[in-house]
């Protein structure tokens, strides 16, 4: 039996950072905004994740009043309380069950807003009534390489790289 050759895993360290090729005088990087999913509704059920991205502006009352109005909405999907009380005990344990499940708001902050980001982390965790899980990461990032030229609006974009960025995901849920 031939010998098989070692998978290689495309999550380690090593096989993703690659140090990037130093470029001439005559170029330049452009950095593009990093990209992702649109921002679904906040009253979209339990299926889709509610993720609010963070930036280094961005103010930290109105972040806070952000993700207390998507705990609220996940608690009203939890169930209503006015029933009877065999079924309302019966809701009661199945409101316990989709809490363990886990739907959460999602906070993510990459470079400068990771700061903010933990602003925010120290600021729920002093809450009584939630549980905050952080968890690192790094983003892949695109950037254009243009040629340096009097004229910024008019550059042509050479070639495209891939950078990568630290990002802070703070996952926070209903006890």
């Amino acid at each position: 039996m031939a010998k098989e050759a070692p998978i290689k895993d495309i999550n380690s360290v090593t096989a993703q950072h690659t140090k990037l090729p130093r470029l001439p005088d005559s170029q330049k990087i452009q950095k593009r905004p990093l990209i992702h999913p649109p921002i679904p509704s906040p009253h979209t059920g339990s299926s889709t994740p509610k993720i609010i991205y963070i930036s280094a502006s961005s103010p930290f009352i109105a972040t806070v009043k952000r993700v207390r109005k998507l705990l609220s909405h996940i608690e009203a999907r939890s169930g209503p309380s006015t029933l009877s009380s065999n079924l309302t005990s019966q809701i009661q344990a199945g409101i316990q069950q989709r809490r363990k499940k886990g739907e959460e708001v999602i906070l993510k902050g990459t470079g400068k807003a990771i700061e903010k980001v933990l602003q925010l982390v120290v600021y729920w965790q002093a809450q009584q009534y939630v549980v905050v899980k952080v968890r690192t990461g790094s983003v892949g990032a695109v950037d254009d390489v243009v040629e340096r030229g009097d004229e910024a609006d008019g550059a042509e974009a050479v070639e495209s790289r891939v950078r990568r960025t630290s990002c802070l995901e703070v996952g926070i849920s209903l006890r």
